[in-house]
């Protein structure tokens, strides 16, 4: 069928392709490096994703803590050594003892400062990093220390006597910090302390049930077991992060890829020419088809070289921020390091040759017919406006047909429908770009305008696919600054909702007691909540056989009620005592809406209530139930008295500490049971800011990679107007007008794309929001219409499209030969 392999055709092929190469070297230089983009755009998201989400992985299994529970004494009892001893004996070897206690400190000024001390075992920790740990001094943070001693009120000479005079070494440590507590060996604090006896409690271990069923039942009665602290894990948010950073990537690949394709056209515009002159001087079609299939794979490679090195410097880069944010946001340690892997170097290859094969499908198709073979005709290297607008037409109506046909089974099918729409988009740019030149023309009567404007219309369809470019850029940076604004809006009411409060005070059960009786007569109080939580079981609405599980909170205050962001709500969500709000997670996944009365089953109690609020609940993958207090007295005793909620008198600031002192000194809870909310509050809010730092950057690449092609495109459409442009010279154009005709035209182009990018970005950010979330991870959030979402983006691309018009416009302008 095909003639024999010749080698020294194959060669001089070769070396006519070496040719077009260098005799078009800025043209073939931009389809190469606009192939390396698109292979670098969705490559370098796919190994960020891929990366980040391993660290994670590895990193969540370290999110629990350690401290599983602890053994405590009960009320006014005591724990020995004697009680610790027995344990080990029955073969708890998961137990370890904390010795716990303040001391008072005479300061320069004669008033105590309350000093917190921790003794653990650290003989061990001696012995194995002795650079790091010693067992008979005290050990102190660099932080903590001068925080201690370098304000001046307290003598670092006298402090290091202890009441016997007995005087004592201080080491400060740089490398763990310990917090505002002084650690040292429980056999040292012994010795230093004789006052001391026994423990503050054991830490245990996580146990399996079994297990953690025998220590209880080994307990003496005057321990009790209790379940540790644990902070919520809102992976939610990590989720979400991912499926917007790829949602991005896939997008700005589609932009690479309109503007390879552009590049494409261009370099190859004559490549069907010259195949068919060297068919024509003998060569065979043999030879040449398999030649083409040689610059294809030089092509496939040297795209992902270039891909795979820019994705690897963007990643480098990148992907250190995002530890950074993953450890903040969830309390992880993230190394946030690139680790190499091989599945990148396939995608690379795979990326690359998808992004040459589309690009060139339309020249290798041209050229895998075979009657290009005995011809010797140029091929028309762009179509005219009616060909284009007709085609525009028919696949506006086909993207169209599959959008309103495309069902929502998931969030897969979401983003694939939405993306239809996206599509027809694209290709109604043509056609709302022709309406808007034709009304134009109509309100406007100046002969220049109307020539300028006639001119944009029949140059259309050349610029189409680099317009459609920026218009798809600009489209998903809008949308993504819509997003990130909307979560950061979600953010800082999921912050407010959950920390109202100006102090938040964490009591062991002992302590309850003590703590609620000193916040009630404290003149610094204006009020005090107690939380209450724990988990029941609710039974299902669609089979009364089955049950759910349930976090259950409670509601017992107006200000409380009032930090609630409602979905929806009825007139009875604004009563403490009618309160039964679920939030939009279990609504979402069981069907449950306003007024559906749920049945709560804890400890053989059960307490019906008719729902009468739905709350948003970001980032939470559980199922939340809010109830009156009400209304859960039956089953009170059942739940765990989590912590206490405070609200200060005026003027907080000073009340904030005169709490904290007192607290500390009085009830001596110690300072890691006492949070500010405001510092808790800022603190998430910095971190948040650096979360969606890497989304805002990737959309502000998708807007440089736009304007890039239209650098290309821009260069290389004009050079190919150079007829008409000296056809404006003869009519009296000087080079100054007729460079201001060219960019007044590109400016007005992309002008109309900002105008269309607009409504349809809005309604993207909206699917992400309020279809993709709940589809994906079961959680919505509203959607925030920021002015400065449109503005900013839409500004930053005019200054990025003005360079990239102005340099190779000014070029052509400043050539001789016009």
């Amino acid at each position: 069928m095909f003639d024999a392999f010749d080698k020294i055709e194959f060669f001089q092929i070769i070396q006519t392709q070496i040719a077009e190469y260098k005799y078009n070297k800025m043209l073939n230089l931009g389809f190469i490096t606009s192939l390396g983009v698109a292979t670098c755009t969705l490559l370098s998201t796919l190994i960020l994703n891929h990366a980040s989400k391993q660290q994670y992985e590895i990193a969540n299994e370290k999110l629990e803590s350690p401290i599983a529970y602890y053994v405590v004494p009960k009320k006014d009892k005591y724990l020995s050594v004697f009680d610790f001893k027995r344990l080990r004996l029955q073969g708890f070897i998961e137990l370890n003892p904390v010795l716990s206690f303040q001391k008072k400190v005479i300061q320069n000024d004669g008033s105590f400062k309350s000093i917190q001390f921790k003794a653990i075992d650290l003989l061990v920790l001696t012995l194995l990093q002795s650079e790091f740990y010693c067992a008979e001094c005290l050990l102190i943070s660099e932080e903590y220390e001068k925080a201690l001693f370098n304000s001046g009120t307290i003598d670092k000479q006298s402090f290091l006597k202890v009441g016997n005079g007995t005087r004592f070494e201080l080491v400060s440590k740089p490398v763990y910090d310990w917090g505002n507590i002084i650690l040292l060996d429980i056999a040292f604090a012994w010795q230093l302390f004789p006052e001391k006896k026994g423990y503050s409690y054991l830490i245990v271990n996580k146990l399996s049930n079994r297990r953690l069923l025998e220590l209880e039942n080994a307990l003496p009665k005057h321990l009790k077991l209790e379940q540790s602290f644990t902070l919520k894990e809102r992976a939610g948010f990590a989720d979400a992060l991912h499926l917007n950073l790829l949602a991005l990537a896939v997008l700005g690949f589609i932009v690479s890829l309109f503007i390879a394709f552009q590049s494409a056209n261009q370099a190859w515009c004559k490549r069907s020419e010259l195949m068919m002159q060297l068919r024509l001087l003998g060569i065979s079609v043999f030879n040449i088809r398999l030649a083409l299939l040689f610059e294809a794979v030089f092509l496939i490679l040297i795209a992902s070289a270039i891909g795979f090195l820019l994705a690897l410097l963007l990643v480098s880069l990148v992907l250190p921020l995002l530890g950074f944010t993953l450890s903040q946001l969830y309390n992880l340690k993230v190394s946030g390091h690139f680790e190499w892997d091989w599945q990148y170097f396939v995608w690379s290859l795979m990326v690359s040759s998808v992004a040459v094969i589309i690009a060139l499908f339309k020249q290798l198709f041209i050229l895998s017919s075979f009657k290009v073979f005995f011809v010797a005709k140029q091929i028309k290297a762009h179509s005219t406006n009616k060909v284009v607008l007709y085609f525009c037409f028919f696949a506006v109506l086909i993207t169209l047909i599959g959008f309103i046909l495309l069902p929502q089974m998931n969030w897969q099918y979401v983003m694939l429908k939405y993306a239809f729409l996206l599509i027809s988009t694209v290709f109604f740019l043509p056609l709302f770009i022709k309406m808007i030149l034709w009304l134009l023309s109509k309100i406007t009567s100046q002969f220049k305008i109307k020539f300028i404007i006639k001119d944009v219309a029949n140059q259309v369809a050349r610029r189409f696919l680099p317009l459609a470019a920026f218009y798809l850029a600009l489209t998903a940076s809008i949308a993504a600054a819509l997003m990130v604004n909307s979560f950061e809006e979600a953010f800082t009411q999921y912050l407010d909702q959950h920390l109202n409060e100006d102090l938040y005070i964490r009591s062991n059960s002992d302590q309850t007691e003590d703590v609620e009786s000193w916040l009630k007569q404290s003149r610094f109080i204006d009020e005090s909540i107690q939380y209450y939580t724990g988990t029941a079981k609710m039974i299902s609405k669609k089979s009364h056989q089955t049950f759910d599980t349930v976090n259950i909170n409670t509601v017992d205050s107006i200000r409380q009620l009032g930090s609630v962001v409602f979905k929806s709500k009825n007139k009875f969500a604004n009563f403490v005592g009618q309160a039964c709000f679920i939030n939009e997670q279990l609504s979402l996944k069981r069907d449950i809406y306003l007024n559906s009365t749920i049945h709560i089953l804890k400890g053989g109690e059960m307490v019906n209530c008719q729902v009468n609020g739905i709350y948003f609940d970001y980032g939470n993958p559980h199922f939340e139930v809010t109830l009156a207090k009400l209304k859960v007295r039956a089953f009170l005793n059942h739940l765990n008295e989590l912590s206490f909620g405070v609200y200060l008198n005026e003027p907080k600031a000073k009340s904030i500490v005169n709490v904290k002192t007192a607290l500390i000194a009085k009830l001596e809870l110690e300072q890691t049971q006492i949070h500010e909310s405001t510092q808790i509050k800022k603190m998430a809010l910095d971190i948040f800011n650096q979360t969606f730092l890497l989304t805002k950057g990737i959309s502000m690449v998708m807007i440089c990679i736009a304007c890039f092609g239209l650098f290309l495109s821009a260069n290389n459409l004009e050079l190919a107007r150079k007829p008409d442009l000296l056809i404006l010279l003869s009519l009296g154009y000087s080079k100054k007008s007729i460079y201001s005709h060219m960019l007044i035209q590109w400016l007005l182009l992309t002008c109309i794309c900002i105008v269309l990018s607009w409504p349809i970005a809005i309604v993207l950010a909206h699917a992400l929001v309020s279809q993709i979330l709940p589809a994906s991870f079961g959680w919505s959030m509203p959607l925030i219409l920021d002015v400065k979402s449109f503005g900013v983006t839409s500004l930053a691309c005019l200054i990025c499209l003005f360079p990239a018009l102005f340099i190779p416009i000014r070029k052509i302008n400043l050539q001789s030969d016009i």
